[in-house]
C-alpha cells in the first residue's frame, strides 16, 4: 500500500531550489554552524542530568569485604532547605542538629553513597557500565549479508540479536535459506554470543513475504507442520532462545488463517520454552491482525517502524516520521492505534531504521520524483556527510541531506543519533517496552549510535536510593558542636577567669564589697571554687589537654590564684578600709 506526503520542510526547500544555487556557500556556513550548535546542545543534554545529581554531593564509601552489617550509618551535616524558617535561621538549628545519622540497607549493591544537596536525594553509585536497564528489551536484527559483523556488536547494550532469516517455502514449509541457518548452527553464533554477554537472547528470524506465498503457506496445514517440526530442531541445535515472525503482504481473506498460525506455533514453543516476538506493520490493513486476541501469544508486539517512504512510495519524505501531516501514517499514530486497542505499552517494541533512502527531485516542480536507493546510515555519512550539512524536519523529527548542483537535485532522508535520541525519548514517554534497530551492520560500530542506546536505555551509574531511618543528633549535636570547638570555648573560659581576677581586684577598693566577699569564710570556699573550676575547663579546652592534666593543672594554677587573691586581701585588709 503506497501512501502519499510529505513533509512541509522538504516541499518548502524544493520550491526554494532555484534561488540556492549561488548562495551556496553560504548555507553551507549557516547549515555547519548550525550542526555544531545542535551537537553542543545534545551534549550538554546528556550532561546535564548527571551534573545535577553530582552538583553539591558528598559521599559515603562502602567496603563490601570490612562493611558486613546490615545496616550502614551515614553520620552528616543536617539538609538545609533553600527556603523557609530553617534556611532563616540555619545557625541555630545546626548548632543543635550539628549531624544527621541516615540508616540504609546493606544488601551488599552498595558501593558509594552519594548524596544529592540540592534536591536532597541519596543516590548508590554503581559505577560506569554499559548495562540495559532491565526495564527495556533492545533489539538488533543481524542480516545474513552482514556475515561475520556480529562479532564485533556491543552486547552490553543488546538484550536480544535476531538473527535474519530463516526464508519459508510455501510449498513443504523448509527453509529456502538454508545455508544462513547452517552457518549460525555451524559458527555456534548462539554460543559466541552469549560468551559477550550471558543475558542476551539470540532469536531466529522467520519470513515470509508476497501475498503469493502467504497465500499458498497458511493454506497448506502439511506445509506449516512441516514448517514447526524443521524450526524447533534447528532452535535446539543453534542454541537459540526464541524467534521473531516477518509475515508481509497476507491476503485480507487469509487473516484468521495466519492468526491460527501463530496460536499453534505460539504452543510449540512456548512448551519448548521459546519466546515468539511477532513483527507487525505499521497499518493493519483492513484489519487482517487480530491483535487483541493475539496478545495472549505472543511476547511482544515489534511494530515495523520504517518504510513509510521508500521503493514502494510515491513521494520522498522521512523513513521513520515521528507526527506527519494531516491523514498520513506516523509513529505516533501507528503506536496510538496499538494502545487504543488495549495493548498495554510494555508488550510493545518499536524498531527505528539505520538506513536511509534517496530520491531524484530535479522534477519536482513539476510534481515528479523518483526513488534511487536505500543506503545503510556508514554509507550516508561517508557519503554524504563531507561535503552537506544534514538538515531538521521537526515534524518527522528526521534528517536530510539536500545535494543541488547543475545536472541533478537528491534528497536523502535518514536517521543519526540526534534524530534517534528524539524518538528513543518518545518511546519511553509512551511506557513502550524497548526498541529494536533494523538492522545492526549498518552503523559499523558507530560510536554516537551506541552512545545512543546507553544513554536512553541503559542503566544509570547513579541509582537513587531510600535510607530506611534518619533522626537528627539532638543534645549529641551540641556536645558535639562543644567538643569541635573546644579551643576558643578554652580561651573564653580563661578569658573569663581573667576579668574575674581584675574585677576581684578592683572591688577590692571598696571595704563593703571586700566585707561582703570575705567576712564569711563560705563565700571564699565558693570564690576559690568558681575560679579554680574555670580554670580547669578553660585549660582542658584551650591547650587540649587529657582530663588528667587538665585537673592538675587547673588546680595548680587554681590555688596559686586564690592563695595569691587572700594573700593580697590580708595584707592590705586594714589599709584599704
Amino acid at each position: 500500500m503506497n501512501f502519499k506526503g510529505s513533509t512541509l520542510g522538504v516541499i518548502t526547500i524544493v520550491l526554494m531550489l532555484p534561488f540556492w544555487s549561488s548562495g551556496q556557500d553560504l548555507r553551507k556556513q549557516i547549515m555547519g554552524a548550525q550542526r555544531r550548535v545542535m551537537k553542543e546542545v545534545k551534549r550538554t543534554n546528556r550532561d546535564a542530568k548527571k551534573v545535577k545529581k553530582m552538583f553539591g554531593s558528598s559521599k559515603k564509601t562502602v567496603d563490601s569485604s570490612s562493611d558486613t552489617a546490615d545496616i550502614i550509618t551515614w553520620s552528616k551535616a543536617p539538609y538545609i532547605p533553600n527556603s523557609g524558617m530553617i534556611h532563616d535561621y540555619d545557625y541555630i538549628y545546626t548548632f543543635f542538629h550539628a549531624q544527621q545519622e541516615y540508616s540504609f540497607k546493606n544488601d551488599r549493591s552498595l558501593k558509594d553513597i552519594e548524596w544529592d544537596s540540592v534536591e536532597n536525594v541519596f543516590y548508590n553509585n554503581i559505577g560506569a557500565h554499559d548495562s540495559i536497564d532491565t526495564k527495556y528489551e533492545v533489539i538488533g536484527w543481524h542480516p545474513y549479508w552482514m556475515e561475520d559483523a556480529y562479532k564485533y556488536y556491543n552486547y552490553d547494550l543488546l538484550t536480544m540479536l535476531s538473527l535474519y532469516s530463516y526464508d519459508i517455502d510455501p510449498l513443504t514449509g523448509k527453509n529456502r535459506n538454508p545455508s544462513m541457518v547452517k552457518q549460525a548452527v555451524e559458527d555456534s553464533v548462539a554460543k559466541f554470543i552469549k560468551q559477550q554477554n550471558p543475558n542476551v537472547k539470540v532469536l531466529l528470524s522467520i519470513t515470509s513475504f508476497g501475498s503469493e506465498n502467504n497465500e499458498m503457506f497458511l493454506a497448506s496445514r502439511e506445509a506449516q507442520n512441516q514448517f514447526i517440526e524443521e524450526l524447533l530442531s534447528i532452535m535446539i541445535d543453534g542454541n537459540f532462545d526464541g524467534v521473531d515472525v516477518n509475515f508481509e503482504q497476507i491476503p485480507v481473506l487469509y487473516g484468521d488463517f495466519f492468526n491460527f498460525f501463530i496460536k499453534k506455533l505460539s504452543t510449540q514453543l512456548q512448551n519448548g520454552g521459546y519466546s515468539l516476538i511477532l513483527d507487525v506493520p505499521y497499518f493493519n490493513d483492513e484489519n487482517t491482525f487480530n491483535y487483541a486476541e493475539l496478545k495472549y501469544f505472543v511476547t511482544y508486539f515489534n511494530i515495523m517502524g520504517y518504510d513509510f517512504s521508500g521503493e514502494h512510495s510515491d513521494f520522498p519524505g522521512s523513513v521513520a516520521p515521528l507526527n506527519a501531516l494531516t491523514n498520513q501514517p506516523s509513529l505516533e499514530t501507528c503506536v496510538n492505534d496499538f494502545l487504543n486497542l488495549g495493548i498495554d505499552g510494555g508488550h510493545i517494541i518499536l524498531s527505528l531504521p539505520l538506513y536511509g533512502v534517496t530520491w531524484d527531485i530535479k522534477d519536482m516542480k513539476i510534481g515528479q520524483s523518483a526513488y534511487l536507493e536505500s543506503l545503510p546510515y556508514y554509507e550516508i555519512i561517508s557519503t554524504y556527510d563531507t561535503e552537506y550539512n544534514p538538515n531538521f524536519d521537526p515534524i518527522s523529527a528526521s534528517f536530510f541531506y539536500l545535494m543541488n548542483d547543475a545536472e541533478s537535485s537528491k534528497i536523502c532522508w535518514f536517521e543519526n543519533e540526534t534524530s534517534l535520541d528524539i524518538k528513543y525519548d518518545w518511546i519511553k514517554s509512551k511506557n513502550l517496552r524497548g526498541v529494536g534497530l533494523w538492522a545492526m551492520g549498518y552503523s559499523q560500530g558507530s560510536i554516537d549510535i551506541w552512545q545512543g542506546i546507553s544513554k536512553s536505555f541503559g542503566v544509570d551509574s547513579l541509582v537513587k536510593t531510600e535510607p530506611i531511618k534518619s533522626s537528627l543528633s539532638g543534645p549529641y549535636g551540641l556536645a558535639l558542636s562543644i567538643h569541635n570547638n573546644k579551643k576558643i570555648i578554652g580561651l573564653g573560659f580563661l578569658i573569663f577567669v581573667g576579668f574575674l581576677v581584675v574585677g576581684f581586684v578592683y572591688a577590692l577598693t571598696d571595704w563593703r564589697v571586700r566585707d561582703a566577699l570575705f567576712v564569711n569564710q563560705s563565700f571564699r570556699v565558693i570564690y576559690s571554687m568558681i575560679f579554680m573550676i574555670l580554670s580547669i575547663f578553660g585549660l582542658q579546652y584551650f591547650l587540649i589537654l587529657t582530663p588528667q592534666w587538665a585537673i592538675v593543672l587547673g588546680v595548680l594554677v587554681g590555688s596559686l590564684g586564690v592563695v595569691l587573691i587572700n594573700m593580697f586581701f590580708s595584707h592590705n585588709r586594714r589599709k584599704l578600709r
